[in-house]
């Protein structure tokens, strides 16, 4: 799957340049299995022909980094809408089910409103590793203001970018290799997400049932 996508990846960034860095970026917000570390990494290995240090670093920021940064930010508000509007209906009519309510989740969002939400947005978006969908999906749920989570995204995906995009042009005849690792590290962090989130559904419904037995006994 990472090889035959990211091949074709390859090719629309060799083909079109930063356009196609672009439209990557923004389908891999909405499109999980496509690995967003190689659209920086392979424009910076494609695109940048500089040698002179400055001029690469140049390139890799006003060429790659922001145009890249701008198109995950504006498409990441499709996951972020989703879970802003969607969430609470969803929760409140299936979430007892999975024995999750609201109140669970608004006691999450006090916490997380707590002015500081916009750092956590910026940092864990610069984290190559943190998968994107994951943060725009979690601030749209905990309700954050929508202009706030747009800038700090930008915060956030253009040193991202820039180090991905800097990391594609050092390796070169390798960058496909460290994409596809950052893309595990990525792909093992959402599975522990869901494992831990249904680890404590069962535990509240393993508890639960023990109280209920408790109280029959």
């Amino acid at each position: 799957m990472f090889e035959e996508i990211g091949l074709q990846l390859i090719q629309l960034v060799s083909q079109y340049g930063v356009i196609a860095v672009m439209l990557g970026m923004m389908l891999e917000e909405v499109f999980v299995p496509i690995p967003s570390p190689i659209i920086p990494m392979a424009a910076g290995a494609l695109l940048i022909e500089s040698t002179a240090f400055t001029e690469v670093i140049f390139q890799a920021f006003f060429l790659i980094a922001l145009p890249a940064s701008i198109a995950s930010v504006i498409s990441s508000y499709f996951v972020f809408a989703i879970t802003f509007y969607g969430g609470k209906p969803a929760i409140k009519r299936y979430g007892k089910w999975l024995d999750v309510r609201w109140k669970d989740v608004q006691r999450m969002e006090s916490h997380f409103d707590s002015g500081n939400e916009k750092y956590y947005v910026a940092f864990f978006r610069s984290i190559p590793i943190v998968p994107l969908s994951l943060v725009s999906g979690s601030a749209g749920l905990f309700r954050m203001n929508w202009k706030e989570y747009g800038i700090w995204s930008f915060v956030g995906m253009a040193p991202r970018n820039f180090v991905l995009a800097m990391i594609g042009w050092y390796s070169r005849d390798s960058f496909r290799v460290l994409a596809s690792r950052i893309d595990a590290f990525s792909t093992w962090i959402l599975l522990f997400v869901f494992g831990t989130f249904l680890g404590y559904i069962l535990y509240k419904k393993l508890k639960n049932l023990g109280d209920y037995l408790v109280r029959k006994i």
